[in-house]
């Protein structure tokens, strides 16, 4: 089974977008809103998966791998690259 985690903000239409695309691919996603504590989940990405702390949501996780932001999911998804993340 799949481990897909969101990172995401209430009204962030990004990451609306991923979880709709991920939910059309009938993958089931972790969603964690970091409105409150957004400052920390930065820190704590940028530390366990080696980038820059990078202000912007969502951020996203797939089996322990760092994707990045909705842009990233959609450029995996359309190249067919999207697979090799999926167990």
């Amino acid at each position: 089974m799949n481990k897909i985690l969101v990172y995401s903000s209430t009204n962030c239409p990004y990451c609306i977008k991923a979880k709709r695309l991920l939910s059309m691919l009938n993958l089931d996603f972790e969603d964690i809103n970091c409105d409150e504590n957004f400052d920390e989940t930065c820190a704590k990405l940028s530390q366990e998966y080696n980038q820059p702390c990078i202000a912007t949501v969502p951020q996203i996780i797939i089996n322990d791998r760092y994707v990045g932001g909705y842009d990233n999911l959609e450029k995996l998804y359309k190249s067919g690259e999207l697979d090799d993340y999926l167990k």
